[in-house]
């Protein structure tokens, strides 16, 4: 026994220097075991360094995070979520290092369930804040105000998560489809590209007013515009005039926005009930 346990002292001591006779002898008793399958791959006689690489590369094509519920942006129809998949790379490399001989095994994939599911989405039913505003002025300027609506319409803010409109809505370009329409600059109304675009903010940020989210950022114009009252609006400017707020309820919150019957309208839908039954 005493020969025996010093040769294979000395084969693992000098490893691959020694003869191919001798490395194979190596690695039929450190390796896999004979006839060891992961999947359709041959494990057999592989060092446990050497099974890592090989399990990693076998799960990195199946690996897939998980995906959250979210809705279209155009139709507001709810788009399920979807589970990931995750592997135990050290699990399946003892698995593998430690099977019987002639065994055959699977990768088992681990589901990883988003945060966010369907099961939450459809719960955000209540009207939190609910406010409008006449729609006014030019078709140029009302086109502008339906492309901004467009861009923060079925908009899911989590809780803790700030709202930047400027974000949301991006730069108010001709080649983004935005149209020359009046704006406030400092004490007078001159043209200017995504005129109309305040009326959205000031919209929007009466409706989260009155759902009882905390306002980050908010400036009013220089000038009393014409849709509200004036002290009630919220102007923007790209890019650093903005709108935020924070969805500071235990739960997320869509925004809703849309022109109806000659009304800006801006709605906030989220889940009442106790604030302990948190979302988190």
């Amino acid at each position: 026994m005493r020969r025996i346990a010093g040769l294979l002292l000395l084969i693992t001591a000098l490893g691959m220097g020694l003869p191919s006779v001798y490395r194979t002898a190596h690695r039929r008793i450190f390796g896999v075991n004979t006839g060891v399958y992961l999947e359709e791959r041959a494990m057999q006689y592989y060092y446990p360094g050497e099974v890592r690489v090989i399990v990693e590369q076998m799960v990195r094509s199946r690996l897939r995070p998980p995906v959250p519920a979210s809705l279209d942006k155009v139709t507001g129809e709810i788009i399920p979520h979807e589970d990931g998949i995750y592997f135990d790379v050290d699990t399946i490399v003892q698995e593998v290092v430690s099977a019987p001989a002639h065994t055959k095994l699977q990768l088992q994939g681990i589901p990883v369930v988003p945060r966010f599911r369907t099961e939450h989405l459809v719960q955000l039913t209540s009207i939190l804040g609910d406010f409008s505003t006449p729609v006014m002025g030019s078709p140029d300027r009302v086109h502008n105000i339906r492309l901004s609506l467009a861009a923060i319409n079925n908009t899911i803010v989590m809780p803790g998560e700030v709202f930047s409109f400027n974000e949301v809505v991006g730069e108010r370009t001709p080649e983004r489809g935005y149209r020359n329409a009046p704006i406030i600059l400092g004490e007078a109304v001159v043209p200017g590209v995504g005129g109309g675009v305040c009326q959205t903010s000031s919209t929007l940020y009466n409706a989260v007013r009155l759902a009882g989210l905390e306002i980050v950022e908010r400036r009013i114009h220089s000038i009393a515009p014409s849709y509200i009252q004036h002290g009630m609006d919220a102007t923007v400017a790209w890019p650093h005039t903005d709108f935020k707020f924070k969805n500071s309820s235990a739960w997320p919150v869509i925004v809703k926005a849309e022109i109806q019957k000659w009304r800006v309208r801006v709605w906030i839908l989220g889940r009442e009930g106790n604030e302990e039954d948190g979302f988190f």
